[in-house]
């Protein structure tokens, strides 16, 4: 039922009306999916935090109150004793403390943007990929349609010629054979531009839908394609890939940390001051005691078990870790372009060999138009050539488009630098 219905909006439906088409290009469809997938606003929420640990960390030199009261009965007195103290401190010099805590929570919130970043960056090409899939087989409507046309027009010539006994069994089965594979090819297509419609739906956050917004992919084939020297995509993605940066902000934030331990060997100064009051009440009298105090506060930790140096040598041989994995990574990126460019040459080639025949196949088209308009060929072998040419234009669009996802898995590969 649902293959029935989706025929007759590709096949019956543009025949009887048109609708107004929603142009969807590629660049819209990225930004669609850059605006609505959880992912990504599930990183957001995580850069939201790291600012926070920002401010946490450095909130370390704000002043700090502390009030603290308690009510005593004592043996042998009546009534209850009071003791009322408010305490103030200020830190007012640290050679580690809050700067340095803050210093390695930068670093942090670096850690995701860039990640952040990244995501977005995987995003965009699984969407391009998508929709150039997606374009590929909207431009196949054309093809199927002559396919459906032609197979109908040739199943009807050779029941016809089947009627007249002008056809042996083995013929008539063979034309049955070749009207139902098809009809099954275009069955198939049906069910292949819906999974791929829903695919790229569902890679732009399931917001938007291609049927009901009676959308149609807009990309342009004619843009050529260019390429150039190894040397320079090297360059591009050794400057642009965020694993790259995200390892290094890692070294750098574990560099931070080190430095925060080693310093906690330091002293601190800060300022001090304390407000005390103590009452006692009872039934023969009242007593009441006040007490006023500031002054500066010294802090060294001399000895604490080493814990802060052991501390210290974890975060350093963690900045080593992701230095490693950092050199890791530019290995495997240079390979990542290496082989998509190579591929891209590859693939251009093949496309200037299929350009040559799609000329000749324009060619033979055009002559088969002329012999009909003059009658020296039927309908349906006109209808046969033209889909002939239209199945070698769909093979050039398919090599054009494998081209182009080769470039943009380049592009990918090079970090999606703003100029390329």
């Amino acid at each position: 039922m649902k293959k029935n219905i989706i025929f007759l909006f590709l096949f019956v439906l543009p025949k009887l009306y048109s609708q107004q088409i929603n142009v969807l290009n590629m660049d819209k469809a990225v930004k669609i999916a850059h605006e609505n997938r959880s992912i990504l606003e599930a990183l957001k929420y995580s850069t939201q935090a790291s600012k926070y640990n920002e401010k946490v960390a450095i909130s370390g030199y704000l002043p700090k109150l502390y009030l603290t009261s308690d009510e005593k009965f004592n043996t042998g007195i009546k009534g209850p004793k009071n003791n009322t103290t408010l305490q103030a401190s200020q830190l007012i010099y640290s050679f580690g403390g809050p700067r340095q805590l803050k210093r390695a929570a930068k670093k942090g919130t670096e850690i995701a943007k860039l990640t952040e970043r990244n995501q977005e960056d995987i995003i965009q090409y699984e969407v391009e990929i998508a929709f150039l899939q997606t374009w590929l087989l909207q431009e196949k409507k054309a093809v199927i349609n002559s396919l459906n046309l032609s197979s109908k027009e040739n199943i009807k010539k050779a029941e016809h010629q089947d009627e007249l006994k002008l056809l042996g069994k083995n013929d008539w089965l063979k034309d049955a054979s070749t009207y139902a594979t098809n009809m099954s090819n275009v069955y198939l297509y049906i069910d292949e531009l819906s999974n791929a419609q829903n695919q790229l739906e569902y890679l732009l956050g399931d917001v938007y839908s291609i049927n009901k917004n009676n959308s149609k992919l807009i990309w342009n084939f004619k843009n050529p394609i260019k390429i150039k020297s190894l040397i320079y995509y090297y360059t591009k993605a050794l400057k642009n890939r965020k694993e790259i940066k995200l390892k290094q902000k890692e070294a750098e934030q574990y560099a931070e940390n080190s430095k925060y331990y080693k310093k906690n060997y330091l002293p601190e100064i800060s300022l001090t001051g304390q407000i005390s009051r103590s009452s006692l009440i009872s039934s023969r009298y009242y007593y009441g005691n006040k007490n006023n105090s500031v002054g500066i506060n010294l802090s060294w930790d001399l000895f604490d078990g080493a814990s802060n140096y052991y501390e210290s040598q974890k975060a350093n041989a963690n900045k080593l870790k992701a230095l490693k994995e950092k050199s890791s990574y530019i290995k495997q990126v240079k390979n990542e372009v290496q082989k998509a460019y190579y591929e891209l040459l590859k693939l251009k080639k093949q496309l200037i060999a299929k350009s040559v025949e799609l000329r000749q196949a324009k060619n033979q088209f055009d002559l088969a138009k002329l012999k009909f308009k003059i009658g020296d060929i039927s309908k349906v072998d006109f209808d046969t050539s033209k889909y002939n040419w239209q199945n070698n234009k769909f093979d050039w669009l398919t090599v054009k488009i494998l081209t182009t996802m080769k470039q943009r898995e380049l592009y990918f590969a090079c970090g999606y630098p703003k100029i390329i």
